[in-house]
């Protein structure tokens, strides 16, 4: 883990749910910041933005339901994750947090916003979209691998951006390593089941949108999408980045949510 970040966990519903924090997470700093992860993954891939931030905000990376640290059950749909998400800021402390979410954690944050709007002082969708149907082949890959007990693999060519170095792609994927590919293709099926297409227009919460330019797994049409139709969106393209912005040009995308966080009034 990444030096000063701390690690926790609350019971949902008997159930373990872990996360890390940049502090204290029942101090102040800033804005409470809830960041959720996306398929196949676990709250560490945040590790670093959050020290990026620990100075201004106070910020804690969730691992959703068995994944990372938690215990199950895996969940298919993208509010049962959310109820989970509201329950553990209830645990605390937080009244009121914004939520950030990468690619699934995007319709997990999407759902907070409609399930929980009253919890809400802003949304950072990252890398995502109002409907995140899933390729045939990336489906039929992580049923497969599940079946066989192996990790999935998404091509470089879906995931990152064409000049990402290949150390960085590698750096990931040890990240999401220990995901079992079971849960995996759960993600999958959460992603692929999830349309709020004609819901967004309801979510008036102030929004970050913001995305790689070489994301192919949910392009910046996505996320004009969202400009396009929520009352409070911004948007963000970032350039030389594909779908882990956050990974890819991690200066970038720390410098945009900082700035979007410091313009929200004091909760």
């Amino acid at each position: 883990m990444t030096s000063d970040l701390i690690a926790g966990e609350v019971r949902v519903e008997g159930r373990r749910v872990a996360y890390r924090a940049n502090g204290d997470p029942a101090g102040r700093r800033g804005q409470r910041v809830l960041y959720v992860h996306g398929t196949g993954c676990s709250g560490v891939v945040w590790e670093g933005h959050l020290a990026a931030i620990a100075d201004v905000h106070t910020a804690v990376a969730i691992d959703l339901p068995a994944h990372g640290r938690s215990e199950g059950p895996s969940f298919r749909g993208a509010a049962d994750h959310a109820h989970v998400v509201a329950e553990l800021a209830s645990a605390l402390g937080w009244e009121r947090f914004v939520v950030a979410g990468h690619s699934m954690g995007g319709a997990v944050a999407l759902s907070c916003a409609l399930y929980h709007a009253e919890r809400l002082d802003g949304l950072v969708l990252v890398d995502t979209g109002a409907r995140l149907r899933v390729h045939p082949d990336i489906l039929r890959g992580a049923r497969e691998a599940a079946a066989a007990g192996r990790r999935p693999a998404t091509p470089r060519e879906w995931a990152f951006a064409r000049a990402t170095p290949q150390a960085l792609v590698d750096a990931v994927a040890a990240m999401t390593a220990d995901v079992d590919a079971r849960v995996t293709y759960a993600d999958w099926i959460c992603d692929d089941s999830f349309d709020c297409l004609s819901r967004v227009g309801e979510i008036a919460h102030p929004t970050l949108a913001v995305c790689g330019e070489e994301d192919r797994l949910t392009p910046p049409a996505y996320h004009r999408f969202f400009q396009s139709r929520m009352p409070r969106c911004e948007l963000a393209i970032v350039r030389g980045a594909g779908h882990w912005v956050f990974q890819e040009q991690p200066a970038a995308f720390t410098r945009v949510v900082r700035d979007f966080l410091d313009r929200l009034p004091a909760g």
